[in-house]
This record gives structure tokens, C-alpha cells and sequence, in this order.
């Protein structure tokens, strides 16, 4: 028994030997309100468009509101982020994130909100996204520092997919019984955790570099990249995925009532079934952190998603998608999470911020470009259509990059 238990304690102590930093432990828990608050906000705000347009189309163009400021910022918001002190940066992003949804908090709990303040408001909260997304992965990496940045990398992860576990399914239930503003209140409670930690944190300083000129060092991020085969290959497949899975992420309200005859309750179970596969994948990944171990997860994973999204398309029946919501979860989450932490184990100190803007550019910039597609795709064609074809063109470049093999680059300092 007591080998039982030390074998227990040793798998713990390395799942978890990140928390060992204080800094990164407060920081760690005042993310678990944000983060469940967050995908109570994502359940609210696409069926708050849903029930005023009743249009595919216009959930496409709240997605393009949501994320298009990151892809078209990013390079940008990277040299930004590499030259900024990251903790004043957070906690200015909090307060905005504060007063937009204030704004959306009370347009809607009075009836007035409209398709174009909904719009307005989420394309606000998509510039400040921009920036806070790159920003708190290089501020996690500034925390713990290179040695335990791989575990950090999916404790946040495991604990994000732990937020959709449970904020998808308790937004579907306020929704349904209270109504969209009050998922919004929740969400802006949920700030301010996040800000008393920011503001009484004080963080490792920065080591102080040479500084070049603004568009210089933008470009040199990029070139980065283009003399590193393995960094770009990751990219291509971070883009390919989250581009194909965004008629399941981002068309929920539409999946679940037209093709499955469910309701808001329905989709927020979707979701959480989403986020369980993908917690399977993040405790996977706490203790297989080797880099020889990750290179194998991103092509093959996105073979995986790109199979799973094919049969979601076929499916029709409520069940079955409820079966597939699992692994789809599992397979989209091993992928990013195995390409996230190779670049940053990659990336020089230095360029952190310029590597994972570009990395945020590929997670969430192509969705805009992805939600435009599937909207005239589903609109045009049916939702079946569009989640097989993107299943195929998942599977396909899955397969193509899996028989490829880039240089990998140096370790970074």
C-alpha cells in the first residue's frame, strides 16, 4: 500500500510541479471563476445572436467580430507584448474587459440590445482579446520559468477544458431559466479575482534587451519562423484545425436545433462533453511533456479531429454526436496543446511574445475566414455538408504533414 501511495504522490508531484511557484499558484486560481465565466459568456452570447437573427450567417459574423482583431493584430500585438510590462498590460485589459460587458450587462437585461450593439460590443472585446490571449501565455512562461513552462502550459489548459466542462452546461441552464444578461453578470464577477491578483502580484522582472525599431523587430518574429521548417509545419496544423472545427465550436445553436431538434440545455451538454474529452487529453499530457513524446500528437491528431467531424456530419441523431463530442474534444486539444508547447519550448525568451501572437494568429484568427465559410456553406447547403468538408480537408492535411518531416529548431534560451 504504501508504494501504492508513493507512486500516487510522484505522479502528482509531477502532474502539478508548477503550482510550486507562488506567484503562478495565485495566478492559477484566480483563473478558475475567468475561465468558467468565460464559456458561460460564449454559451450566452451566440444564442443571444441566434434567437435576435435566427441566421447562421450572423453567427459567422459575431465570430468575425470575436476573433478577426486577432488575426489581423497579431503581428502587432506580438512586438507589444515582447516590449511591455506584461502585468500593467493585464490588468488595463481586465478593466476594459469589465466595462464592455458592463455595457452588455445592462443593454441587455433592459431589452435593448440590438444586432448592431451586440456586434460593436464583441468587436471590442475581440481587439482586447487580441492582446490577452499572447499576453497571459508569455506571462505564465515569465512565472515558472523554462523548466516546469511545459507542465504550467497544460495545467492551463487542463483547467481551461475544466471551464468548459462546467461553464457550457451552467450557461445553457441560465439561459434557459433566467435569461442571456444574467450569464453576462456572471461573467463580469469573474474579472475581478483575476485583477486584486494582478494588481497585488509582483512578478519576476524582465531581463532588459537591445531594442530595435518596432517594425524591425515585428519582422523579426517572422523570420524566426521562416528558418524553422518544425515551427511552421505546427502553425499550419494549429490553422487547419481550428479552421475546420469551427462549424461545431462556433455553429452550436445551429448543429444542435436544426440537425439534432435539441435545445440551449442540449448544447451546453455538447460542449461539456467536448471539454471532458479534452481534459482526458491535458492529464495525458501533464507527464508526457517530452519533446520526443509531443511530435507524434499534432499531425495525427488532426487526422483524428477531421474523422471524427466527418461522422458528426453523417450522424443526424443526438446520441451518436453526443459519443463523438468526446474524442473530438480529446483530438483537438492533444493537437494544440502538443503544437503550444513546443513553440514556446522553441521560441527564444526574447521573441516569446511575437511566436505566440502567431500562434494565437492560428488558433483563433482563422476562425473569421472559417465562420464566414461554414456560415454561406450551412446556409447554402445544410450544416451535414459543412462538417464533412471540413472533416475531409482536417483529415487530408492531417495525413499530408504526417508524412513530412521539418528541422526541428534549437532549444530556446
Amino acid at each position: 500500500m504504501s508504494v501504492e501511495i508513493q507512486s500516487q504522490n510522484a505522479w502528482w508531484e509531477r502532474a502539478s510541479r508548477a503550482l510550486r511557484h507562488p506567484n503562478y499558484q495565485r495566478y492559477f486560481m484566480a483563473q478558475v471563476p475567468l475561465l468558467v465565466g468565460t464559456w458561460i459568456h460564449s454559451i450566452a452570447l451566440g444564442w443571444l445572436m441566434w434567437r435576435l437573427s435566427g441566421s447562421p450567417w450572423m453567427l459567422g459574423v459575431l465570430a468575425v467580430c470575436d476573433l478577426g482583431p486577432t488575426f489581423l493584430l497579431s503581428p502587432f500585438v506580438g512586438t507589444v507584448i515582447d516590449r511591455t510590462d506584461l502585468r500593467k498590460l493585464l490588468i488595463a485589459i481586465q478593466a476594459g474587459f469589465v466595462l464592455l460587458v458592463g455595457i452588455l450587462i445592462v443593454a441587455t437585461l433592459t431589452d435593448t440590445i440590438t444586432i448592431p450593439l451586440l456586434i460593436g460590443i464583441t468587436l471590442g472585446i475581440g481587439i482586447l482579446a487580441a492582446f490577452d490571449n499572447p499576453a497571459r501565455q508569455v506571462f505564465v512562461a515569465e512565472l515558472v520559468g523554462p523548466d516546469d513552462l511545459r507542465n504550467a502550459i497544460a495545467l492551463n489548459t487542463m483547467l481551461f477544458n475544466l471551464a468548459r466542462l462546467i461553464g457550457p452546461a451552467i450557461g445553457g441552464a441560465v439561459v434557459a431559466t433566467a435569461g442571456e444578461g444574467w450569464c453576462f453578470v456572471l461573467k463580469a464577477i469573474a474579472y475581478l479575482p483575476m485583477l486584486f491578483v494582478l494588481i497585488r502580484m509582483r512578478p519576476p522582472q524582465r531581463i532588459a534587451l537591445e531594442r530595435q525599431s518596432f517594425f524591425k523587430e515585428m519582422l523579426e518574429g517572422f523570420a524566426f519562423v521562416r528558418h524553422h521548417p518544425e515551427m511552421g509545419r505546427l502553425l499550419i496544423l494549429v490553422a487547419t484545425c481550428s479552421f475546420c472545427s469551427v462549424p461545431y465550436f462556433y455553429f452550436l445553436p445551429a448543429l444542435v436545433r436544426d440537425m439534432l431538434g435539441q435545445d440551449a440545455d442540449a448544447a451546453g451538454l455538447l460542449m461539456s462533453l467536448t471539454g471532458l474529452g479534452a481534459i482526458l487529453a491535458a492529464i495525458m499530457l501533464t507527464v508526457r511533456d517530452r519533446l520526443d513524446q509531443l511530435r507524434v500528437f499534432p499531425a495525427w491528431s488532426a487526422l483524428a479531429l477531421g474523422l471524427v467531424l466527418i461522422g458528426m456530419g453523417f450522424s443526424g441523431t443526438y446520441w451518436i454526436t453526443a459519443l463523438l463530442a468526446l474524442p473530438l474534444g480529446f483530438s483537438i486539444l492533444s493537437q494544440n496543446l502538443s503544437s503550444n508547447t513546443m513553440l514556446q519550448h522553441f521560441a527564444p525568451s526574447g521573441l516569446r511574445g511575437r511566436i505566440m501572437a502567431m500562434y494565437s494568429m492560428m488558433l483563433l484568427g482563422t476562425v473569421p475566414l472559417g465562420s464566414l465559410l461554414a456560415g454561406a456553406l450551412g446556409a447554402s447547403f445544410g450544416m451535414p455538408v459543412t462538417f464533412i468538408a471540413g472533416g475531409a480537408l482536417c483529415s487530408a492535411v492531417g495525413i499530408a504533414l504526417a508524412l513530412t518531416h521539418g528541422k526541428a529548431p534549437p532549444v530556446s534560451a
